[in-house]
């Protein structure tokens, strides 16, 4: 009887893994597809012989900007399939939200408003830029997908103070950037919220998600030495605040 039960837990536990697998290879199939769509469309107009010389640029940033997602992608996985570590250094979050606003107009579609609100000064934080530009397409993903009939996204570059969080538990004390990214879609139930940072989490349909954005965000943030907290409402939309670790104290204390 007891190697009767091992043997229906090991097909059981197996039958899981399938599933996450299968999960797993739809979700990416999805986003790459959508990259793709990108790059073909973006590459047809640029080769229109009536396109002006500053549409074909536009035209070959979006390729070049779905083709570095789609490398992000790549490494996403195999953050999970090998567990890489990421070398921090100083980078101005500003700078980043500046670089990357195009693209990320492009991936959230003209039926929803980017709002993009940089500090006011120069702010340095201890990070790696391509993993930074990651979170930021994954957060607009994410809010994307909550707003199929259209809404708005912000995403605000700031400073705080930390002393004892409790959003915040394993963040040092001391003066932080945060970087907050809200949006107005359909929000979750606290049951959810409780799991989005779950590798293989995903509410969507098996061939639209991976559920590894949100868990990958979430592992780059610690990477970083950052926390992040989510705050959601049904029918009223979702926040994530990051806090992200200053390259040097005295910058980021003097770009509050």
């Amino acid at each position: 009887m007891q190697a009767r039960e091992r043997l229906l837990r090991e097909r059981s536990a197996q039958a899981e893994r399938l599933e996450s697998l299968g999960r797993l290879a739809g979700g990416v199939a999805h986003d790459f597809n959508n990259l793709l769509a990108v790059i073909l469309s973006a590459a047809e107009l640029a080769s229109d012989p009536a396109a002006r010389e500053a549409e074909v640029r536009a035209d070959l940033a979006r390729v070049l900007g779905a083709a570095d997602s789609a490398r992000q992608l790549c490494r996403q996985l195999l953050l999970f399939a090998r567990g890489e570590s990421v070398d921090v250094e100083a980078v101005d979050l500003n700078a980043v939200l500046v670089s990357v606003r195009d693209l990320l107009a492009y991936v959230v579609g003209e039926h929803v408003r980017l709002v993009t609100r940089p500090a006011a000064t120069p702010l340095l934080i201890e990070a790696e830029r391509s993993r930074l530009e990651q979170v930021l397409v994954n957060l607009v993903v994410n809010a994307r997908d909550a707003m199929p009939d259209g809404g708005t996204v912000e995403i605000e570059a700031s400073t705080a103070r930390v002393e004892d969080d409790p959003a915040f538990p394993d963040v040092r004390p001391g003066w932080h950037a945060l970087l907050v990214v809200r949006d107005t879609g359909a929000g979750m139930t606290n049951e959810v919220a409780e799991h989005i940072f779950e590798p293989f989490f995903t509410t969507k349909a098996k061939d639209k998600g991976t559920g590894l954005g949100l868990a990958t965000v979430y592992g780059i943030v610690k990477e970083f030495g950052g926390g992040i907290s989510v705050e959601s409402e049904l029918g009223v939309g979702t926040t994530f605040r990051m806090l992200l670790p200053c390259a040097q104290r005295g910058d980021l204390v003097a770009a509050r």
